[in-house]
């Protein structure tokens, strides 16, 4: 094992793609693949999950992601220990920041990426899922989330400010016949069946869709649960129904990726935009002074 490995393990998990991390990293696919498998020989279990189209950290690869994250970040402050111009006064700065899975998010890894160069500080990225955003958020395991508005508006320890917009979508097979409607409703899918995403994944946004039904006369039938926006789109592609996601999910790509259609739904769900927030009450000013950068930067952009 060898820090170059680590580094590219972080480099994956962030991105979820061994595309898009070769990408970044500068080199081929195979070759960061194969750096994978023999980390997971290595330590003799199993990082990833390897799906379709992108790979999910297990229990297992989240675990090992802090704790090389940390080493990291140790390794690197050994790089400066003897650097006449890392002072006291100058020190590097460590930032955790947990972000929502699944979710296109080039604006923060380029804001992220500009406010870490300016300012000395070296951000820590997590993807997670917005109740485990909101959770790490009050416990300290994050200093920052970028999560979904429902999930911070109403939490009064939180001080929040939208990022993203985002707006809510459903995915269709090809061929279905409301796919050549310009855009939909909820009223048009009342004889459809449904993909939803497990409850326990995002409680909020589920409860709204299945409110959005019954507010339109029907209960919607969801005949699948899944676990990521991945599976949700195979299984509609496959015909097994229709599913949700977010306008922020889509890169303009998914429609072509997996033969299917997307289109926005017009019902009124509320503010649903990706949000940065941080807790009102934390003992680091530097938080806060960083909380206002982000917000300054991306109006700047």
């Amino acid at each position: 094992m060898n820090l170059t490995t680590l580094e590219y393990f972080v480099q994956v998990a962030t991105e979820g793609s061994l595309t898009k991390a070769a990408d970044k990293l500068f080199i081929s696919q195979p070759t960061l693949s194969r750096h994978m498998k023999n980390l997971e020989a290595e330590l003799n279990t199993q990082l990833f999950v390897r799906q379709s189209h992108s790979l999910k950290l297990t229990e297992n690869g989240i675990t090992f992601l802090k704790a090389t994250t940390k080493v990291i970040q140790d390794v690197d402050a050994l790089k400066h220990f003897f650097d006449q111009h890392q002072t006291a006064s100058n020190p590097t700065h460590y930032l955790n920041v947990g972000y929502l899975e699944n979710f296109r998010l080039e604006k923060m890894y380029a804001v992220l990426d500009q406010i870490s160069h300016e300012n000395n500080i070296q951000f820590s990225l997590f993807p997670d899922t917005p109740t485990n955003l909101s959770k790490g958020l009050s416990s300290g395991k994050y200093d920052l989330i970028y999560s979904l508005r429902p999930y911070t508006t109403d939490n009064v320890l939180f001080k929040s400010t939208d990022f993203l917009e985002n707006h809510l979508q459903i995915a269709l097979p090809i061929n279905h016949p409301l796919a050549m409607k310009p855009q939909l409703s909820f009223s048009d899918l009342k004889n459809e069946t449904f993909i939803l995403l497990d409850r326990d994944k995002s409680p909020i946004i589920v409860d709204n869709v299945l409110s959005q039904g019954i507010k339109n006369g029907y209960n919607l039938k969801a005949n699948y649960y899944v676990k990521n926006l991945s599976q949700g789109l195979s299984m509609t592609a496959l015909g097994n129904g229709l599913a949700f996601l977010y306008s922020a999910m889509n890169d303009g790509q998914l429609e072509k990726q997996y033969r299917i259609k997307i289109k926005d739904l017009t019902d009124n769900f509320g503010n649903q935009n990706i949000v940065i927030a941080m807790k009102r009450s934390v003992d680091n000013a530097l938080i806060g002074s960083i909380f206002e950068k982000i917000i300054d930067t991306k109006k700047n952009r």
